[in-house]
């Protein structure tokens, strides 16, 4: 049964996510099942290395801002990119043109046969 409990700790140990204090905190409480004084030792060996950890974890970005932010990097790019994204539309269109010197800017008229 002791062993039992060892392992069932040591499994949870590899498991722990430190991203916060907050989280750190409420993580070992669960782990000594509730027992405060196990669960502030438990911390305090945790956390004597790690000073840099903030208090809570990151609010995390909404789907929207997301969202907004994929959306306006996309435009960016095209707007950065505006004149090889024509030159590519034009190189297509050309391929499919049926007669592409008369569209061209720089057709000059045929000579007569005669």
């Amino acid at each position: 049964m002791l062993f039992d409990r060892k392992h069932e700790r040591l499994n949870m140990m590899q498991h722990l996510s430190f991203t916060s204090k907050a989280s750190l905190k409420q993580q070992c409480l669960i782990m000594a099942n509730g027992n405060i004084k196990e669960a502030k030792e438990l911390y305090d060996f945790l956390i004597e290395d790690m000073p840099a950890l903030p208090d809570t974890d990151p609010i995390p970005v909404t789907w929207q801002e997301n969202t907004k932010d994929t959306v306006n990097g996309l435009f960016s790019w095209v707007r950065e990119n505006k004149d090889t994204l024509m030159e590519g539309i034009d190189f297509i269109r050309g391929m499919f043109n049926k007669n592409p010197l008369a569209n061209s800017a720089h057709a000059e008229p045929l000579p007569s046969i005669n």
